[in-house]
């Protein structure tokens, strides 16, 4: 499963603002220079010298907020953007400090240093995604994860830790707050609360760079798929898409007599369609249901020089999936991914505020 951004959302073209304090729990003194941010997205702020934030233009949907300093535990908080408080008194914990914790190098030549490299590796491929070049991203900390969280094999998560990407092949910092995952034998999965920061670039070469490579993780993925359904221009945006009966999630599914249809969409709850894509004018989102699996290709500018064919399926998890104006999933687990967008990684993930220049 690819990496997970718990219910971030961002509408565009909103006044709606963020604004409160942070504090220490007990004393209440206000704890500056705390990191405020819109989980996913590029939007937050810093508090001053006396606590205080401020985040502008909000989008119009559900608030996952990430609350973090250094010294402080985290807080992860949740707000309706319709109903927010005139101003929020933010409560922080003082972090624990695990004196018994070793950090182990990958850098020594004995047996639990090459031990951590080659499962350190592991988890590279499993969170970076296929594809990723190692020169144009870095865990700056991954010295912090535990050997026994990356050697236990088992379907349990791992302890939550705060990492740092600095990928500057999209020209993004991530700081990954909560960042829990595990790699047993057959299935792999992470989830956790990204924040986005937009590196400087050191030329307009490497801007123009950075703004042709996010074009090209952007066209094909997930968000641009659901897009081009909200939209009703699968074909026009160089998707080839059809509902199936094939199971990817089964063992048995090769020995199905496997069954394909075309999309057969309806934005109203109609009989006859396979596709429902039901627009929620109070909570202003869609509902997704269809019947099966969609089977779905990114034919695309670029698609050609791909070793592997780009071909995914989408399933709904559970009887729908709401989805946001601007292709954004609520709930990132509502719908499950197989194939070419399962194995998409942190190396291509953007902010969910991003959107290409129209063309």
């Amino acid at each position: 499963m690819s990496g997970l951004v718990l219910g971030s959302q961002v509408g565009f073209g909103q006044t709606r603002v963020l604004k409160g304090r942070v504090v220490e729990k007990e004393s209440g003194n206000p704890i500056s220079y705390c990191t405020v941010a819109l989980v996913g997205t590029s939007m937050g702020s810093i508090t001053d010298q006396d606590g205080y934030f401020e985040i502008k233009d909000l989008p119009n949907e559900t608030l996952n907020i990430v609350v973090s300093h250094i010294a402080y535990e985290n807080e992860i908080l949740v707000y309706d953007s319709q109903r927010l408080p005139e101003s929020l008194i933010i409560k922080l914990d003082p972090a624990v400090v695990e004196l018994d914790q070793v950090e182990i190098s990958t850098k020594g030549k004995g047996s639990i240093a090459r031990k951590r490299r080659r499962e350190i590796g592991d988890f590279y491929n499993m969170v970076l995604g296929n594809g990723f070049n190692a020169k144009d991203i870095e865990l700056t900390n991954d010295e912090i994860i535990d050997l026994k969280d990356l050697t236990s094999k088992s379907t349990t998560y791992s302890t939550n830790y705060d990492l740092n990407f600095v990928n500057r092949h999209l020209g993004y910092e991530i700081d990954y707050y909560n960042f829990a995952f595990y790699m047993a034998d057959k299935a792999k999965s992470f989830f956790g609360y990204p924040v986005f920061t937009e590196m400087e670039s050191e030329n307009v070469e490497q801007l123009k760079q950075w703004e042709t490579n996010r074009e090209e993780a952007y066209y094909g993925s997930l968000t641009h798929f659901l897009r081009s359904l909200i939209e009703n221009k699968v074909a026009e945006e160089n998707f080839l898409a059809s509902v199936t009966n094939y199971n990817p999630s089964s063992f048995d599914s090769k020995k199905t007599d496997r069954k394909t249809d075309v999309i057969r969409m309806e934005k109203t709850d109609k009989s006859g369609a396979n596709v429902h894509l039901i627009y929620n004018e109070q909570k202003e989102f869609y509902e997704l249901s269809f019947d099966g699996v969609i089977e779905v290709f990114y034919v695309g500018p670029g698609t050609e020089e791909l070793e592997t064919t780009p071909l995914s399926y989408l399933k709904v998890i559970g009887t729908r999936a709401i989805v946001y104006p601007n292709g954004v999933l609520k709930d990132p687990l509502s719908i499950m991914t197989f194939g070419y967008l399962a194995n998409k990684g942190v190396y291509e993930m953007l902010p969910s505020n991003y959107l290409p220049a129209k063309k």
